[in-house]
């Protein structure tokens, strides 16, 4: 019986955001675990990103490269670096413009996204493609990422200079969150050099701005969503940020890929931040992480009272409003909240409020902390996550990994990945109203069953038990791949 050999696919895997270089969020994460699981699985895979000021160069030990960059934006030209690293396996290369990127921030800075952020992103578009051809690299995939790339399969296609390219690469763009499209002035459109049937309303035209998101739905090979049941979603009206439409006359080529995580970071048995390492055969460690964030957040350590984490963006759509509806209830429970992040400023100022006002109660580090992301997913009871939407997630599989249990709105990939109690299986809680009183109700519930030992650790073992590793979500990426090559 003979076998099919399949070559090594090279990908160009282009992204505004790679961990540890730099991120907001999950996509920073997804990308760097993706990429990286991608190249231990034989695939030949180049990174690019921006090259922003707050990448410490010498600390990553970055390379320039002999290579200059002349990018044309419309009729101005702009002068650019390339920066090599090897990290983990994998090449990145990072394109640096000090007019676009010698700033603080990645999108923006105090609070505030950038003005500019077409032009940013359009310079770093235009130069994946200049690299490509400039380096002969003739990927079998380009892979793009979210509204920052969304440009690329045109401009791969029609040239980033005015100049026909006609590109062959196949392209897939992932969409990790809808809501972020990059709307731009149509007055702009001149700066893409792209002819002018790509600003219509089968393209680029959006409500009369340039939408870079859409871009890439129309653009790219193939598109996908972090997860099954998003790309199931953002294809209602409810979830599809007025792309529904869009999204429906593209859904024979739209997937659904769940996220995975990668447990050379995530993994309480080895995990160098938290105060002890354990395991499903051994949670006595998982005590003492408890012991020790109680501590750490000015409570009274207490093993029986349950603790309960929060660590996200304070943002509309993470829910915070379902928390600020139901905080004192939350504070008569008797339970302690511990909150980890940073967002909008009237957010900022609830969670302090409320960490001034019960502090043997509640704890809020208006922060993003990579150490106490850690602790927090060791040390709490119960995650909450009652986000309005929600594309895939990534705390809730990072809480089933260290026996922490999630409660989430069963939304995108939460309800993908989280098994209600006390189905068969069950591995957290959900709600499925998004209101306050919906949210509540399944948190007492699941403080109801918090107290009965016989019922909540073999909860815990389940959750820790589940396969949520990256190396299954690269394997269906590659699936993908080889789709859209053949």
């Amino acid at each position: 019986m003979g076998f099919l050999y399949r070559a090594d696919m090279k990908i160009v895997f282009a992204s505004s955001e790679i961990v540890p270089f730099a991120s907001t969020g999950g996509l920073g994460d997804v990308a760097a675990a993706l990429s990286e699981e991608l190249a231990r699985q034989g695939e030949d895979v180049i990174r690019m990103m921006p090259l922003y000021a707050d990448i410490d160069r010498e600390a990553f030990g970055l390379k320039k490269c002999d290579v200059e960059l002349h990018i044309p934006l419309g009729h101005a030209w702009y002068f650019g670096t390339v920066w090599k690293n090897e990290f983990n396996g994998v090449t990145t290369y990072f394109v640096h413009s000090e007019e676009f990127f010698g700033r603080h921030g990645i999108y923006g800075h105090g609070g505030h996204d950038y003005a500019d952020n077409f032009e940013r992103f359009l310079f770093f578009q235009k130069a994946v493609v200049k690299l490509i051809d400039e380096w002969t690299l003739q990927p079998d995939v380009v892979h793009c990422n979210d509204w920052q790339t969304g440009l690329i399969p045109m401009l791969l296609y029609h040239g980033f200079d005015g100049h026909f390219r006609n590109g062959k690469e196949r392209t897939l763009f992932t969409i990790h969150n809808l809501a972020h499209q990059g709307w731009a002035p149509s007055e702009k459109f001149y700066m893409t050099q792209l002819p002018p049937r790509c600003y219509t309303m089968q393209t680029l035209e959006f409500y009369g701005e340039i939408n870079p998101l859409k871009g890439g739905l129309v653009g790219a090979s193939a598109v996908n969503a972090v997860s099954p049941n998003y790309a199931q979603e953002i294809q209602t009206a409810r979830f599809g940020c007025r792309l529904d439409g869009v999204l429906r006359e593209r859904s024979k080529v739209l997937h659904g890929i769940l996220n995975g995580i990668d447990y050379s970071r995530w993994n309480p048995e080895t995990d160098p931040d938290i105060s002890a390492n354990y395991s499903t055969d051994d949670l006595s460690g998982k005590v003492e992480c408890k012991r020790a964030l109680q501590e750490a957040a000015g409570f009274q350590p207490a093993s029986k009272v349950p603790l309960l984490g929060i660590i996200t963006r304070l943002v509309p759509q993470k829910g915070i409003d379902l928390l600020v509806e139901t905080i004192e209830q939350i504070i008569e429970t008797g339970a302690q909240l511990v909150i980890l992040g940073a967002g909008d400023a009237r957010y900022e100022r609830a969670c302090s409020e409320w960490a001034e006002r019960w502090p043997g109660q509640v704890c809020s580090w208006i922060e993003f902390s990579s150490k106490k992301a850690h602790r927090i997913e060791a040390g709490v009871d119960l995650f909450l996550m009652p986000s309005e939407f929600e594309p895939c997630g990534l705390n809730q599989l990072y809480s089933m990994r260290y026996g922490t249990i999630p409660l989430v709105h069963a939304v995108g990939g939460l309800e993908d990945s989280v098994v209600d109690y006390a189905k068969r299986g069950s591995t957290g809680f959900k709600f499925h109203d998004y209101t306050a009183s919906a949210f509540f109700q399944c948190l007492d519930r699941a403080l109801k069953v918090y107290p009965n030992g016989a019922r909540w650790k073999p909860l815990m073992k389940r959750a820790m038990q589940q396969d949520l590793s990256v190396v299954h979500m690269a394997k269906d990426y590659i699936a993908l791949y080889e789709t859209i090559t053949q």
